[in-house]
């Protein structure tokens, strides 16, 4: 059973991870869309459950940004087809001023809010949406919430609230991953995933 936000989620006090606007976040996207999108479809982790709002993915790295957006459809197969990394993009995002986010990554996060780890790792997400909203309105007024990546806990990932979307700027297109092939082989290499590229 997956923990609801609990009635008294305002007068809790959340851990708070500030997003320096001097780090450079990443972003991964297919090729033809817009690299700085804030969904509201409803299809991700922490989507507003009915569109209410839109909400922006990054990756505190290039390993996350790979296997949130890549790496994760591959997990069986262990393998990439070139297609697809010449089908997707990596940009690195950055933002006028610092972002405060809700941290559900660092000692104390998650229980703070009455949270457990299963909220950014389970398969479905309708219940880390319900979050997504009770944070969205938390009286701390988040920009966002950061959190471990399901398919590799060592990396950080955040998801930013539309409110913000001003502050957020490309700082670099770095291309496609076909056209990066140092950081390709190390991530690939690190992962183990093979490739035809």
């Amino acid at each position: 059973m997956f923990r609801p936000p609990p009635a008294d989620l305002r007068d809790r006090h959340p851990l708070i991870f500030t997003a320096a606007k001097a780090h450079a976040w990443f972003r991964s996207y297919r090729a033809g869309r817009d690299a700085v999108y804030f969904g509201r479809h409803g299809f991700h982790r922490w989507d507003a459950p009915n569109g209410e709002f839109g909400v922006l993915y990054l990756a505190a790295d290039e390993y996350c940004a790979f296997m949130e957006s890549i790496g994760r459809g591959a997990l069986r197969t262990r393998f990439i087809p070139a297609i697809q990394l010449r089908q997707a993009r990596l940009c690195k995002v950055g933002f006028s001023r610092d972002l405060r986010l809700i941290d559900f990554a660092g000692s104390g996060g998650l229980t703070r809010m009455g949270a457990e780890g299963s909220v950014s790792s389970v398969s479905g997400y309708g219940n880390s949406q319900r979050w997504s909203q009770a944070l969205k309105s938390h009286p701390s007024k988040p920009d966002g919430i950061y959190y471990r990546s399901r398919f590799d806990p060592a990396r950080m990932a955040c998801a930013l609230f539309d409110a913000c979307a001003r502050q957020v700027k490309i700082l670099e297109d770095c291309g496609t991953w076909a056209e990066q092939p140092r950081t390709l082989g190390a991530i690939l290499d690190h992962y183990g995933f093979g490739t035809d590229l």
